[in-house]
């Protein structure tokens, strides 16, 4: 399926969460510049997420029509500085969205010279930003949880293996009442196998939560996957709560 419908929110193909009542595009980490970086360091990628994200975001206006889009961190990759391809193609990204909808750039741990660039078109980055009882923060840091908080920052995913022992890492939602994981949007987001226990956002390390596990894909779409703790876990299993 598409997309599928939790207490208000719907979780979509696109990578994509969509709060109903609020009619805002929620999506984190794209990363862009990547294959400039990569570049520089003498690996070239092909230059294709600037179309990639161009085409989901045509997809998501098409079908939702969001009147806000929150990039919810790690908007741009380069830590030290705006590299030309990611002033470039951030601009052009900006420029999309903000011709059809309010834009709100939630700060990932990324995003160091991104206020620069927001700046010169009158938008603020935020540290954290709220919406009814929705809480964005990127997740790179340790903060309390309020009401419903939604993060980015620990690309989830999965591996899937068939009889054969073929694999394939596909990106997921991770979902609880308070607390929402989403998957990145940055085609070359390889992500955190959630299998493994190892965490990298300290919020999830510090708010162990049985998530449901939705997987997406771009031909069979959303896909539940069932529980975390019905996932196997090396040594010892997942912690609990105290």
């Amino acid at each position: 399926m598409d997309e599928i419908h939790l207490d208000g929110l719907t979780l979509t193909k696109y990578g994509m969460l969509f709060l109903e009542e609020y009619e805002t595009a929620v999506v984190a980490d794209l990363h862009i510049g990547y294959e400039d970086v990569m570049a520089s360091q003498g690996v070239f990628l092909p230059k294709v997420q600037r179309r990639y994200l161009l085409a989901i975001l045509s997809e998501i206006y098409d079908r939702y029509g969001p009147k806000r889009v929150i990039i919810d961190g790690d908007f741009k990759h380069e830590f030290s500085r705006n590299m030309p391809q990611e002033w470039d193609e951030i601009e052009e990204v900006l420029d999309y969205i903000s011709d059809r909808s309010e834009i709100i750039v939630v700060r990932g741990n990324h995003d160091n010279f991104l206020k620069g660039i927001l700046g010169r078109r009158g938008l603020e980055l935020y540290d954290s930003y709220s919406l009814g009882n929705y809480f964005f923060v990127h997740g790179h840091k340790d903060v309390e949880i309020r009401g419903t908080t939604i993060i980015g920052h620990e690309h989830p995913s999965i591996t899937l293996r068939d009889e054969i022992a073929a694999t394939a890492k596909v990106p997921c939602f991770l979902y609880s009442p308070d607390l929402i994981v989403l998957p990145a949007l940055s085609i070359y987001a390889a992500g955190t196998d959630i299998t493994r226990n190892d965490f990298i956002s300290p919020i999830l390390r510090k708010n162990w939560r049985d998530f449901e596990i939705y997987g997406i894909d771009e031909n069979l779409g959303v896909i539940p996957l069932g529980r975390l703790s019905s996932l196997q876990a090396p040594s010892g299993g997942y912690p609990r709560p105290r």
